[in-house]
């Protein structure tokens, strides 16, 4: 089943699960509406599940892992290595993800994606597209194949844990770089300047900010994303992270 398939499978939410949660929930002794969004998402998942109750029994976080290209520009403060080291501490715990998550009494499911090596670690998913992602500053960042191949594990990722009973994903990712990555799609998909959605990372200095933001420009300038052709935009200046990401969505 090719990518357009499994999208068309994707049906709209029941509105008629929606009008009778709200009910339930106006029906609450309590000010009318007044739990705000946490009122309007579980009114939503209602209508995903087509039921009105609704009962979340086994929560997950999903985090893709993998190394942008881009990293040979200079626009983090780290080296890619990190994203190798973070992505095998997922596997034992020793993260602030995994620390939340054993609070919240859940657990945290790593996915290999693009990481720039291999990791041996039991509990890691292993779904490697490449090595890591070209430097979107010279070429485009993946072919649209790899993309859209992206794209599909997550999906199958996400409809494997759905058929063992979890119904809640949280999700989250790991690549050195993938702020410079995502500001790029930001500014194409919302037709914003470069500056305005590009931020310090994991703490650059304002030369630091300035270079990453020069290094985005050049890579939009380069690839000619069609902001009217996400999985373009994906392509050219994206992460095997986000994409992904964009299959668990």
């Amino acid at each position: 089943m090719n990518l357009q398939d499994k999208i068309a499978q994707i049906e709209p939410i029941d509105q008629s699960a929606v009008e009778r949660s709200w009910r339930r929930w106006d029906s609450i002794a309590k000010p009318l509406r007044s739990l705000g969004l946490l009122e309007q998402a579980v009114t939503r998942i209602a209508g995903m599940r087509r039921e009105p109750e609704v009962t979340i029994e086994k929560p997950c976080v999903v985090a893709m892992c993998a190394d942008n290209g881009v990293v040979d520009e200079g626009v983090t403060q780290t080296s890619r290595d990190v994203t190798a080291v973070v992505t095998k501490n997922f596997t034992t715990g020793a993260t602030s993800v995994c620390s939340m998550a054993r609070v919240a009494g859940i657990p945290v499911v790593p996915v290999d994606i693009g990481v720039a090596c291999d990791i041996e670690a039991d509990g890691l998913i292993r779904k490697k597209i490449a090595y890591g992602t070209q430097n979107m500053a010279q070429r485009p960042a993946m072919t649209r194949d790899q993309a859209v191949a992206a794209i599909e594990v997550g999906i199958d990722i996400t409809l494997d844990l759905a058929r063992q009973g979890y119904d809640l994903f949280a999700t989250g990712e790991m690549g050195i770089g993938n702020t410079t990555t995502s500001s790029a799609m930001a500014a194409v998909l919302l037709h914003r300047s470069v500056s305005e959605v590009t931020g310090r990372g994991a703490g650059l200095t304002s030369e630091g900010v300035r270079h990453k933001i020069a290094v985005i420009r050049r890579a939009i300038a380069v690839n000619q994303p069609d902001p009217d052709d996400p999985l373009d935009v994906l392509a050219k200046v994206g992460g095997f992270d986000i994409a992904g990401l964009v299959g668990v969505y």
